[in-house]
């Protein structure tokens, strides 16, 4: 699909978004070993209106993805372990956003294990 067409079906409040992105795929290419991630859950952030999000006490250098236009993805590392993902949402200078909750490996299942140094179990 046409990047700019996605862009605008992002244009709009991550609420109604949100059902847009369950079930769709992302898929990483590093060029030998693609892996495809099908998105189970997420989480809406309403910017500056919603205390959860990392936009609600204004623009900062950390946040400032979030105020940009649809589609961009703002990542941030948080716990001193986990990177979290949030899809931009809405029209720049909103911050709106989709927290990628969780997803189902649906491609490249050992390519993912190794990445994550073989983990005991796949949900690790």
């Amino acid at each position: 699909m046409d990047p700019a067409l996605q862009r605008t079906r992002l244009a709009h409040p991550a609420i109604e978004v949100a059902p847009l992105l369950l079930g769709a795929q992302l898929t990483h290419d590093d060029g030998a070993e693609p892996v495809t991630v099908r998105i189970t859950e997420v989480e809406a952030y309403m910017g500056s209106e919603d205390p959860g999000s990392h936009a609600f006490r204004g623009q900062t250098a950390r946040n400032a993805t979030m105020f940009g236009e649809a589609g961009h993805l703002y990542v941030y590392f948080t716990y001193g372990m986990h990177y979290c993902a949030n899809v931009v949402c809405g029209w720049p200078g909103n911050a709106t956003g989709l927290l990628l909750r969780a997803g189902e490996i649906v491609g490249g299942v050992d390519a993912a294990r190794r990445r994550r140094g073989n983990p005991r179990l796949d949900r690790d």
